[in-house]
């Protein structure tokens, strides 16, 4: 019964350990059409990072007939939190290509984003509004970890009795 114990508590720690640094890593992307400009996209990504506060790694990239192609690395944004407990992360500069950039991220009250902004040239601009994919939290990953880790020990016990008869 002692190794039984020990086997648990070896793989519990090994299941938690795995569980938080995927978390940990997850990214959120989105990506869609530029509005206002023909055959136009846009995309981009970043992590939220809860202890900080903090949008890290951001990238926004965009392709279009007029306005070019190109990129924009705010890297890191620090977010502000509105009366109504939404953190709003704004940035606004130039992307590599020269075209100005201007990016804003809601994290919602649910946990999920709404990312919007514009990219425009001296011709013409073209604005974006669309809703970010869940990208996951701790406690899912956790949970799922954990009902597979005893899910797992239940069908070998389950063996190992049926087994022995």
């Amino acid at each position: 019964m002692k190794r039984y114990f020990k086997l648990v508590a070896i793989c519990a720690a090994f299941v938690l350990s795995v569980a938080m640094s995927a978390s940990a890593g997850s990214s959120d992307n989105f990506s869609g059409t530029l509005t206002g400009v023909a055959n136009s996209t846009v995309s981009g990504s970043f992590s939220f990072n809860s202890t900080t506060d903090q949008l890290t790694g951001v990238i926004l990239s965009f392709t279009s007939p007029v306005l070019g192609n190109g990129q924009a690395d705010p890297g890191s944004l620090n977010g502000t939190k509105g009366s109504n407990g939404q953190w709003s992360f704004q940035w606004w500069g130039y992307a590599n290509n020269g075209d100005l950039v201007i990016f804003d991220a809601t994290l919602n009250t649910n946990g999920t984003f709404q990312v919007g902004g514009d990219v425009a040239n001296r011709k013409q601009y073209g604005g974006f509004n669309m809703m970010v994919p869940e990208g996951g939290s701790k406690l899912a990953y956790l949970l799922t970890s954990v009902a597979a880790l005893f899910g797992g020990i239940f069908i070998s016990k389950k063996r190992q009795i049926a087994g022995s008869n």
